[in-house]
């Protein structure tokens, strides 16, 4: 790390979508600070995609650390930290700071210019998270000019790209278009049934025979894969669990179509501009859904309000699509994106912008 760079500390509390959703807040600090460093302070595997994917310079994780219970212990994590933050003129913290314990720590520290405000504060004025995001950037940078580019110009929204795997082997050598379908989600109550998972294997596989069909899922969805694989016996398709987020993301990338919920790994696969078919259930897509002209959205009618009326809703009617909606909708989100590569002048293609192989 260069010492004598100017760095730019940006402590972010929130899980994989969430953080995802800050990239456009993340490219308009690069693009408004570039003698600077971003420094991420955040969850482990969010802040190595990061800095893998070229969005962040350096991370550091506040995973396990409790800073104020070892705060003035020589040799702490609060000390170390208070190290790194020594190296930084600037800090913006995405979080509710209430109490002033993180200002006052960042301004021992020596950072006297500081942004701290949630953007799940009520009197933000935009409605998408990530122009939430963004709009929290006000006091440093004129936002308005950005969030209107950003309505007009892809290159505001650059896929992320990873380096490729550094086994020497692709970690999806067939060269057969692939489809990914994550049938899990943070929450129960933002998953569709099996059922209709199923059916939409089965169609899948009736409508695009020669594309390979793979199953992922993470720690918390052991139940869903078992119970979608269960619906789905003498039929020919993969399994990929057990990988942390940067094997994930590496196969990922060769993924032609992926479907999901509302989830951290559906805002991931979005990132990296694979077509995505999202089934949204009691969360509000105008809010939290990736935004793109290659993500396909679907939410019926929620009448839900609240955590507590979404746990006494057992039949989930915003989930209830079928399985010709779905299908629908990937060749719609498909065509799409074929259509916007076909009609892109190489002259206006930004260099880090890629799009998968339709086939």
């Amino acid at each position: 790390m260069n010492f004598s760079a100017q760095n730019l500390l940006i402590v972010h509390p929130g899980a994989l979508g969430d953080g995802l959703l800050a990239r456009p807040a993340l490219r308009l600090l690069r693009i408004s600070f570039p003698g600077h460093r971003l420094i991420w302070f955040g969850h482990r595997e969010l802040g190595d995609a990061l800095v893998s994917a070229g969005e962040v310079h350096q991370s550091y994780s506040f995973d396990t650390l409790n800073y104020l219970a070892y705060q003035g212990m020589k040799d702490s994590p609060y000390e170390k930290f208070l190290s790194i933050i020594r190296r930084c003129d600037k800090a913006i913290g995405w979080l509710e700071d209430a109490e002033g314990i993180w200002r006052s720590w960042l301004n021992a520290a020596g950072i006297q210019d500081c942004i701290l405000r949630s953007p799940h504060d009520r009197t933000l004025l935009n409605h998408h998270m990530a122009d939430r995001y963004v709009e929290i950037l006000q006091p440093w940078i004129q936002v308005a000019r950005f969030l209107c580019d950003r309505e007009k110009s892809r290159t505001l929204a650059v896929p992320l790209v990873f380096p490729r795997s550094h086994s020497g082997r692709p970690p999806y050598p067939d060269q057969k278009p692939l489809i990914v379908l994550h049938p899990g989600s943070g929450s129960r109550s933002k998953c569709t049934s099996p059922v209709l998972l199923a059916s939409i294997v089965k169609g899948l596989m009736l409508a695009k025979p020669k594309w390979n069909i793979c199953l992922v899922g993470g720690p918390a969805d052991n139940d869903a894969l078992l119970n979608l694989q269960g619906l789905l016996t003498h039929l020919d398709f993969a399994v990929l669990k057990g990988m942390d987020l940067l094997q994930i993301a590496d196969y990922m990338q060769h993924a032609q179509l992926f479907i999901g919920h509302d989830s951290g790994l559906s805002h991931l696969v979005a990132s990296l501009g694979v077509p995505s078919v999202l089934l949204f259930g009691p969360t509000d897509p105008g809010k939290w859904a990736p935004r793109g002209i290659h993500v396909a959205v679907l939410r019926k009618s929620c009448h839900c309000l609240g955590k507590a009326s979404i746990s006494r809703c057992s039949e989930m009617p915003c989930l209830s699509f079928s399985q010709d909606e779905v299908i629908e909708n990937v060749d719609k989100v498909l065509g799409r994106v074929k259509g916007a590569v076909a009609s892109t002048s190489f002259e206006c293609i930004d260099e880090a912008f890629t799009m998968p192989c339709l086939g």
